[in-house]
């Protein structure tokens, strides 16, 4: 199997909504003069309901008394006094390392500090982009803890309990960004149904079920789309991207003359992909001197056009030359797919293609193979006669002069009297007398075959 590059993550996906959800938070943020300001990114942390029903009566000697032997002690502690509370925390400062460990860590709500001036005026400063709502509120809500080095535990150094703004009620408090987390269970339940034909969201509202509610789930619908995405651009070539790569690399162990090449974009991700096999290729030396070059659409789960390359024997049997799937239908993509069609067919060019008159198809043929004729497909033909024309009678011997004359001279003869009554007809376009400037009577010309 030849591939013209190669991929370690492949996404192509029927959901294409899974985009990485951007938190509410500022490009800049005023804080106070701190080391090393860390943003409130959610933390992966099991936190259940029965672990905060006693959170809310601790006091601040309760907290200031606490020791953790490790910062995931402290911080976990810390997440789940702002869940009962009904606050989202993040990471704030640390200090410097002892011994591999941080000598402090400190972690503050997440409406600590104020927007930077200089993003107050987003709206005039010519970016284009849509004003943010203000997040950050002033809050000095704050847990700070030191590593004791005689002792060898974390202790409590700093710790305010009071908010510049309102908690959210408990109810409200488990859809918070901080608080809210796919964890691996959640995942490979995802994962398992999706192998058997069962939607992401489907599978969403299982789990919901089954944990007793969208409070005591963890995460909300968005979160698992966010979750599943984030695992197929870091997972190489998975789910239906590797199957179909394996599926042709097996084909290509069965033909020796199987034929497949396909292309990534920047983010590893499969993009284009085309494949031929050695009757294809047998086909096309025998039959390739007309190529009809066409895209359909919506005939796959993931919207991607699908184009064919095909033609016709001696029996007038319809034949298949090869097959891409591709990621749009601009003149660069198709470009690729004819020059990786031809270097699959040794280098033979066609002498007439046959499309559907896309300009990106124009031209890509026009780069590839500017020597062979390109001319419309017979329904396009039809259905340009019946647009352009504003008579029956010359629409039907148009249509006979494409698919009733079969010699050239019956065919010359069919043309002469399409020209005829098309310039004869009373409903041609005013002041049309049958002279060469009539554009009505050389409508055949623009449409078919050079004589």
């Amino acid at each position: 199997m030849e591939a013209s590059e190669t991929a370690e993550s492949i996404h192509l996906s029927d959901d294409t909504e899974e985009a990485i959800h951007l938190s509410d938070t500022e490009e800049a943020i005023h804080l106070s003069d701190t080391e090393d300001n860390e943003t409130d990114e959610p933390i992966d942390l099991e936190v259940s309901w029965e672990d905060v029903l006693d959170y809310r009566k601790l006091t601040v000697e309760d907290v200031m008394a606490k020791t953790f032997k490790t910062l995931e002690e402290a911080e976990k502690f810390y997440y789940s006094y702002a869940l009962a509370i009904g606050f989202g925390p993040r990471r704030d400062t640390r200090g410097g390392l002892f011994e591999g460990k941080l000598r402090r860590r400190q972690w503050v709500c997440n409406k600590q500090g104020y927007r930077d001036k200089k993003w107050l005026n987003r709206e005039t400063d010519g970016s284009g982009r849509n004003r943010r709502k203000f997040t950050r509120q002033g809050c000095m809500a704050k847990f700070r803890v030191n590593y004791m080095v005689d002792d060898g535990y974390y202790t409590v150094r700093a710790f305010d309990e009071d908010h510049s703004h309102q908690c959210a009620n408990p109810r409200q408090a488990a859809f918070i960004r901080s608080h809210r987390n796919v964890d691996e269970a959640a995942l490979g339940n995802t994962n398992t149904m999706t192998k058997v034909s069962i939607r992401p969201c489907h599978a969403f509202e299982y789990m919901v079920e089954q944990s007793g509610g969208y409070i005591t789930v963890g995460f909300t619908r968005k979160d698992l789309y966010n979750k599943l995405d984030q695992q197929r651009r870091t997972t190489p070539f998975e789910s239906d991207s590797e199957g179909a790569l394996s599926y042709m690399s097996t084909l290509a162990a069965k033909d020796p003359h199987f034929y497949c090449r396909f292309s990534v974009d920047d983010e590893d991700r499969l993009v284009n992909i085309f494949w031929r096999d050695g009757n294809s290729y047998v086909d096309y030396m025998c039959w390739g001197d007309v190529l009809v070059f066409d895209s359909t659409y919506n005939t796959n789960v993931y919207g991607r056009p699908l184009v064919l390359f095909a033609g016709s024997n001696n029996h007038r049997g319809s034949i298949l030359f090869g097959v891409g799937i591709l990621g749009d239908e601009t003149a660069d993509t198709y470009t690729w797919l004819l020059s990786t069609f031809l270097d699959s067919m040794k280098g033979k060019k066609p002498t007439a293609v046959i499309t559907d008159g896309a300009e990106s198809m124009h031209i890509a043929i026009g780069r590839v193979m500017p020597e062979a004729r390109h001319r419309l497909c017979s329904w396009h033909l039809s259905r340009n006669a019946h647009t352009n024309l504003n008579s029956k009678d010359v629409e039907k011997a148009f249509n006979g002069c494409m698919n009733k004359f079969q010699t050239v001279q019956h065919w010359k003869c069919g043309k002469l009297c399409c020209k005829n009554l098309s310039c004869a007809t009373t409903s041609g376009p005013p002041g049309c007398m049958g002279d060469d400037n009539c554009g009505h009577k050389h409508f055949l010309e623009m449409f078919t075959w050079p004589t």
